[in-house]
């Protein structure tokens, strides 16, 4: 920026950078929206929900963390908030590490659901079967890959979150485009909605 480049952050924003704008879809909004699907889904004896995520700087996964605590606390107050140690982002790496989480330090009959804001949802889902609970903990991830389509179809998920990745990239496009060539308006983007995926409307 200071030696005359544009620059527009994609998929997570960069807090105290200079960018000129920032194309993504609201990650706090996103994390609420997972609360509000696992919340509703818990019954009890299940009254506790986990939230796992990866060690990161990231702004995304951090504000999918803050909005998922958010509603839980603010809506949900009789149901009980872990996080989960910081995970590795590899799926063999997350499945040995949550499986070891889960076999000392919680009590797996109270688990409702599970949120995972970044990578290794794949082996999330092998954790949760190895202790025996992948068929009563409902899951929900973010980005809708092969793998994650999959695992939706075969109830690994119960929700994928996702934006639409074209439409982010082909906006961001547009705007350093506009701006090379000193389009007025050229920062005015709409940002892209948040998607719930399940296996019934993926067709």
């Amino acid at each position: 920026m200071r030696s005359g480049v544009h620059v527009v952050t994609l998929f997570s924003d960069v807090a105290g950078s200079m960018r000129e704008t920032h194309v993504g879809a609201d990650n706090r909004a996103a994390g609420r929206t997972a609360g509000l699907l696992l919340a509703r889904m818990a019954q009890p004896p299940r009254d506790t929900l986990l939230l796992s995520s990866q060690a990161t700087r990231l702004s995304a996964e951090i504000e999918r963390r803050i909005g998922f605590a958010q509603v839980i606390e603010e809506r949900f107050p009789k149901l009980r908030l872990l996080r989960t140690p910081d995970l590795p982002a590899d799926d063999a790496g997350a499945a040995r590490a949550l499986q070891r989480f889960l076999k000392k330090d919680v009590d797996i009959a109270r688990i409702a659901g599970l949120y995972n804001v970044g990578s290794g949802s794949a082996g999330i889902v092998r954790a949760l079967d190895a202790v025996g609970i992948g068929e009563s903990v409902s899951v929900v991830s973010h980005d809708f890959t092969e793998k994650h389509r999959t695992l939706l179809n075969n109830g690994g998920f119960a929700y994928v979150l996702h934006q639409d990745i074209h439409y982010c990239v082909l906006a961001a496009a547009r705007v350093l485009r506009a701006l090379c060539e000193n389009v007025r308006g050229a920062l005015n983007v709409v940002q892209p909605r948040v998607e719930i995926l399940t296996a019934e409307n993926l067709h």
